[in-house]
């Protein structure tokens, strides 16, 4: 894991912050916010690939497996079954997600189920089709949970911005 990642991880990152000046936690807040965006990133890569292999392990169920251009043929469908409608609860992020975030966090996702698995999807028997998609549940899982610890962080310091705005202590301006 990047050590940004895990310096912010840990529960000391938001200790203190009643004595923190306010620049300081917009800052810790964007940093959250930067690192989520990443991981965010790297999550829906690793959802993509498990999609695919899911569809491939389907096919195979349905006795239609093994065949890489069929397989092709059909990703317009299969990645749009899992759009969802509008309004994730959070804000917004940027679209350009941080390559400081995303360049490390893709090498640990390539290194468990990497871009020549995928392409040998329809090559693989059913075991290593089986454990590739092991790899990619359990490292979305981790990713998972990095952004919950993440949204948490994000919300104890959203949470002290507020209770100093509500006080008087600073502006509502969310610089």
């Amino acid at each position: 894991m990047i050590r940004d990642l895990q310096r912010v991880l840990e529960p000391s990152y938001v200790g203190g912050l009643a004595d923190a000046p306010i620049e300081q936690i917009r800052a810790m807040r964007a940093e959250c916010t930067e690192l989520e965006n990443g991981a965010s990133f790297v999550r829906r890569l690793a959802q993509g690939r498990l999609d695919l292999l899911g569809e491939e392990a389907t096919r195979r169920a349905d006795g239609a497996g093994g065949n890489l251009g069929e397989l092709v043929s059909g990703l317009a469908d299969l990645m749009s079954e899992s759009v969802r409608a509008a309004g994730s609860g959070r804000l917004d992020q940027e679209l350009d997600p941080p390559e400081a975030v995303v360049g490390p966090l893709t090498a640990v996702l390539d290194a468990r189920v990497g871009p020549s698995v995928i392409m040998a999807v329809a090559e693989l028997d059913d075991d290593e089709l089986s454990a590739a998609r092991q790899a990619l549940q359990d490292f979305e899982e981790e990713l998972s949970s990095t952004r919950r610890s993440l949204h948490r962080a994000i919300d104890v310091l959203n949470a002290e911005l507020a209770r100093r705005i509500a006080l008087g202590e600073s502006s509502a301006s969310p610089s």
